[in-house]
C-alpha cells in the first residue's frame, strides 16, 4: 500500500498520517507545566476570520457635485465661508474642496455641504494604493506569498515564526505580469477535493458532460472526486495553494489567482496503490493537464509508476512531487516518486519562514531539486474544525491518579494521566480514569473526523480507549468505542470517523482503565481536532509538509506556461530551478541550492533575444543590425566582439537604446577583414540573463571591399602622390 506524505494540521487542518510526523515524533520528550493544572468547563474554539478595514480618506477634503452650473454659482457665497480652495476635476462634474479648520468631523462638514441648495452629491476624497495584494482577508497570513516578518496565527511549526521579511516566492511582483493560470490545467492527484469550497468552486477544471464533477475518483471508480467521506482535507488544502480564487473578498489566494484544477482521487484515508495513482496520472495526461501535482510518497522503485511519469513526459506534462517528511537524505534512502529520474519531474523540499530547510523535510543533493515554503501554510480545507486546549474537560478520578491538562515547553496544549506526568511518575493500578468534553456542529456539516497526537505507554492488560456519544454526556456510558490501545502509544493511523457529531452535539472522551498487574508512564494526548466536511464552506487551515511546498512549485509552472505558451517543459523547469533565491540551508541538500521564486522564473522564461542570421560587413562602412529582445522590466543589452581586430567593441554602438521589449538597432563598424562572433546578453531588473550570438565576416581579399582599411588608406595615399607628381610633370613641360 502506498503511503502519503505526512502533514500535521492545527485548528482547521487535517492530520495526514503517512511516512513521518513533522512536529511531534514518538521519541519527543514533552514537559508538563504543572502550575497550570486544573479541571474546569470547556474552552471556546476560536474561528479564523478578519475584519474588513475601513476605507481611508483625506482629512479636510471632500468632492462636491452640483445639479447645474447655475447651482454652483448660487452656492458660492455659502461655500466661501466653509472652504479655502476649490479645484475642478475634469470630465467628472466634481470639484475638489479643501475645507477650513473648525469642523467637528468630516461627516459634519459633508452634512452641511449637502444641505446647500443645488448640491447633488458630496463624498470623501478616498485614498487608494497600488493593488499589491488581492483583497482576500486572510492573505496577510500567507507568508509564502508575501513575507513581511508577520507572525502566523495558530501555527504549529514554531521555528522561525515570525520569519524574515522578503523570504517568500516573489509572487506580488509576478502578479503584475501574470496572475491568471486558467489556460493551464493542473491535476491534483490526491485524496479528492471539496469542490464546493467557496474559494475553489470557480477554479475547478470543466471536463464537459463526460466529467461533470471536475475530475475522476479511482478509489470508488466514478467521475466524482469529492467522496464526501472526510478524506478531502489534504487535497482541498493542496488545491487552495494552487488556485484559491483571488479578489473575491473571502479567505486567501492561491499562487494562481485564477486556475483550472483537475481533481483526481487516487488516495483514500488508508492510502493509494500503484494502480490508483498511475491511473490518476494517465487520466490527467489524457485529458489535457499540463502540470501534475503529486503530494504523496512511499513505495519503492515501481516500474509501473515510473512508466506513468514517462508517459507524461512524452506528452509534454510536468510532474511536481514531494521530497517527503522523514528528515532523511533521499540520495541514501530513496523515496518515490522523488527519486525517479525523468527530466519532466521536479522534486520539492520544504523551507520555513526564514528559508531554512524544515526540520521534517527530506533532502538530497542529486535527487531533490528545489525548496519552497512548507511550514505554517494557510490554505483552503474541506470544512471548519474545532480544537481544544483541554482546560474545560470534565471527568471522574481516583486517589493517586487522574487526568490533567497543561502544555509543552513550546506551548502545545496536552492532556496527561497521571499528574505530574513524566520522570518516575506512573499511573495508579485498579482504576478507571475518564475525561470528556462536548462539541457541537452546524447543520451544513456532513462529516466529522477526530484527529489527535498520542504518545506514552500503558502496561499489558491496561487500555487507553477513545469514545463518542451524541449529546452532552459521558461517552463511556452507552457511547461508541472508537479506539482501544495498549503498550507503546502512537497516533491513530487514520482519522477516527465521528459522524454522530455531524449537524449535532456530541461528546468525545478518553478512558484509562487499569488492572493490578503493573503500571507505566501513561498516555499523553495533544493536537486534538474535530475536522469537518461541509458544503460551501469558507474554512481555511494551517498545514506543514513537503506536500504544501509541492503545489507552490506546480503553481509557478502553470504561471510560466500561461505567460509563455510556446515554452517547452524543459525550458519551464530550467527557469524554475535556476532562477530561485539562493538559500544556504539548501546548499548541498538540493541540486539547485535555491528556493523557488515566481517573479525570477517568470522573468527568466520571458527574457530572450531572437536569433540573428550571420552577416557580411564592409570595412569602414557602418552597418545596422536589428535585434529583437523580450522580457519583463528594465532590460539592458550588452554586445561584445570575440575578435576586436576585425570588429572593435567600440565599433558596436546602439545597445544603450535597447532598454525595452521590441526591436532595436545595433550599428557595426568593422576595421579589418576576418570573422568575429558578436555575443549579446540581455539582462533585466530581476537578475536574469539571456544570450544570443551571430557571426560577422569581413572579406580579406579580392576587389572593392575585400581590402582591409589599412591597405585602402595606403593605396589612396600612393594614388594621391602619383596624381600630384603627374600634375607637376605636366606643369613643368609647359603648354
Amino acid at each position: 500500500m502506498m503511503q502519503r506524505t505526512t502533514q500535521k494540521r492545527t485548528l482547521i487542518a487535517l492530520v495526514i498520517a503517512t511516512a513521518g510526523y513533522p512536529l511531534l515524533g514518538a521519541a519527543t520528550s514533552l514537559t508538563l507545566n504543572t502550575d497550570a493544572i486544573k479541571l474546569t468547563p470547556a474552552a471556546a474554539v476560536s474561528q479564523m476570520g478578519a475584519a474588513q478595514t475601513a476605507p481611508q480618506v483625506v482629512q479636510g477634503q471632500v468632492l462636491i457635485r452640483y445639479n447645474t452650473d447655475l447651482s454652483a454659482q448660487s452656492a458660492q457665497p455659502a461655500m466661501a465661508a466653509m472652504v479655502t480652495r476649490v479645484t475642478a476635476i475634469g470630465h467628472t462634474g466634481y470639484q475638489l474642496v479643501e475645507l477650513k479648520p473648525g469642523f467637528d468631523s468630516l461627516d459634519s462638514a459633508m452634512a452641511q455641504l449637502r444641505a446647500l441648495p443645488g448640491v447633488a452629491a458630496v463624498q470623501p476624497n478616498y485614498i487608494y494604493h497600488a493593488m499589491a495584494l488581492p483583497n482576500d482577508p486572510q492573505i496577510g497570513q500567507q507568508w509564502g506569498l508575501k513575507n513581511s516578518g508577520q507572525t502566523i496565527s495558530n501555527a504549529d511549526y514554531a521555528t522561525n515564526n515570525p520569519g524574515i521579511a522578503g523570504d517568500d516566492i516573489g509572487i506580488e511582483a509576478a502578479w503584475k505580469h501574470q496572475s491568471d493560470c486558467s489556460s493551464v490545467t493542473v491535476a491534483v492527484v490526491d485524496e479528492g477535493i471539496n469542490y464546493t469550497q467557496q474559494d475553489l468552486a470557480a477554479s475547478m477544471w470543466n471536463g464537459g458532460s463526460a466529467y461533470p464533477y471536475h475530475g475522476y475518483d479511482f478509489i470508488d471508480n466514478d467521475n466524482n472526486p469529492y467522496p464526501n467521506t472526510g478524506d478531502e482535507h489534504h487535497g482541498t488544502h493542496v488545491a487552495g495553494i494552487i488556485g484559491a480564487q483571488a479578489n473575491n473578498g473571502i479567505e486567501g489566494s492561491g499562487v494562481c489567482q485564477k486556475a483550472s484544477i483537475m481533481a483526481i482521487r487516487s488516495l483514500s484515508s488508508t492510502g493509494g496503490t500503484t494502480a490508483t495513482v498511475t491511473q490518476g496520472i494517465n487520466f490527467a495526461v489524457d485529458h489535457g493537464a499540463k502540470v501534475i501535482n503529486l503530494s504523496l510518497g512511499g513505495g519503492t522503485l515501481d516500474p509501473a509508476f515510473s512508466d506513468a511519469i514517462t508517459n507524461a513526459q512524452s506528452k509534454g506534462v510536468i510532474v511536481v512531487v514531494a521530497a517527503g517528511n522523514e528528515s532523511v537524505d533521499n540520495d541514501q534512502t530513496p523515496t518515490y516518486p522523488c527519486n525517479f529520474t525523468q527530466s519532466n519531474l521536479i522534486c520539492v523540499a520544504a523551507v520555513d519562514q526564514a528559508f531554512q530547510l524544515a526540520s521534517f523535510s527530506n533532502y538530497g543533493a542529486t535527487s531533490v531539486d528545489v525548496g519552497a515554503p512548507g511550514t505554517n501554510i494557510l490554505s483552503t480545507v474541506a470544512g471548519a474544525s474545532q480544537t481544544t486546549d483541554f482546560k474545560n474537560w470534565t471527568g471522574s478520578f481516583h486517589a493517586g491518579s487522574g487526568w490533567g491538562y497543561g502544555s509543552t515547553t513550546t506551548g502545545v496544549p496536552i492532556l496527561v494521566d497521571p499528574v505530574p506526568y513524566g520522570g518516575t511518575n506512573v499511573y495508579a493500578n485498579n482504576t478507571v480514569d475518564q475525561i470528556w468534553a462536548p462539541f457541537s456542529f452546524s447543520a451544513d456539516v456532513q462529516h466529522v473526523a477526530l484527529n489527535f497526537y498520542r504518545q506514552g505507554k500503558v502496561s499489558s492488560g491496561d487500555y487507553l480507549s477513545t469514545a463518542v456519544i451524541t449529546g452532552n454526556q459521558n461517552p463511556f456510558n452507552g457511547g461508541t468505542l472508537l479506539d482501544k490501545v495498549t503498550g507503546s502509544l502512537t497516533p491513530p493511523a487514520n482519522s477516527l470517523p465521528v459522524d454522530q457529531c455531524a449537524a449535532a452535539a456530541c461528546t468525545i472522551g478518553f478512558e484509562l482503565r487499569t488492572d493490578a498487574s503493573g503500571n507505566d508512564i501513561g498516555p499523553l494526548i495533544a493536537l486534538l481536532t474535530l475536522d469537518t466536511v461541509a458544503q460551501n464552506t469558507t474554512a481555511m487551515g494551517v498545514l506543514d509538509g513537503t506536500s504544501m511546498a509541492t503545489p507552490i512549485v506546480s503553481s509557478i509552472a502553470a504561471l510560466l506556461m500561461a505567460s509563455k505558451p510556446t515554452a517547452t517543459p524543459d525550458q519551464i523547469i530550467q527557469a524554475i530551478e535556476t532562477s530561485g533565491t539562493p538559500a544556504p540551508s539548501l546548499t548541498g541538500k538540493t541540486t539547485s541550492g535555491k528556493v523557488v521564486s515566481a517573479i525570477n522564473a517568470l522573468a527568466k522564461i520571458n527574457l530572450s533575444i531572437a536569433p540573428i542570421a550571420n552577416i557580411n560587413l564592409t570595412v569602414g562602412v557602418s552597418q545596422p543590425v536589428s535585434v529583437t529582445i523580450s522580457g519583463l522590466d528594465a532590460l539592458s543589452l550588452n554586445a561584445t566582439s570575440s575578435n576586436t581586430a576585425v570588429l572593435p567593441n567600440t565599433g558596436i554602438t546602439g545597445q544603450t537604446t535597447c532598454t525595452a521589449a521590441g526591436n532595436c538597432t545595433l550599428q557595426l563598424l568593422a576595421t579589418a577583414g576576418g570573422t568575429s562572433s558578436v555575443n549579446l546578453t540581455v539582462s533585466d531588473t530581476y537578475g536574469q540573463q539571456a544570450t544570443q550570438s551571430f557571426q560577422v565576416t569581413t572579406p580579406t581579399s579580392g576587389g572593392g571591399g575585400s581590402m582591409n582599411l589599412g591597405f585602402l588608406l595606403l593605396f589612396g595615399l600612393i594614388f594621391a602622390l602619383y596624381r600630384g607628381l603627374g600634375t607637376q610633370r605636366k606643369t613643368g613641360l609647359g603648354v
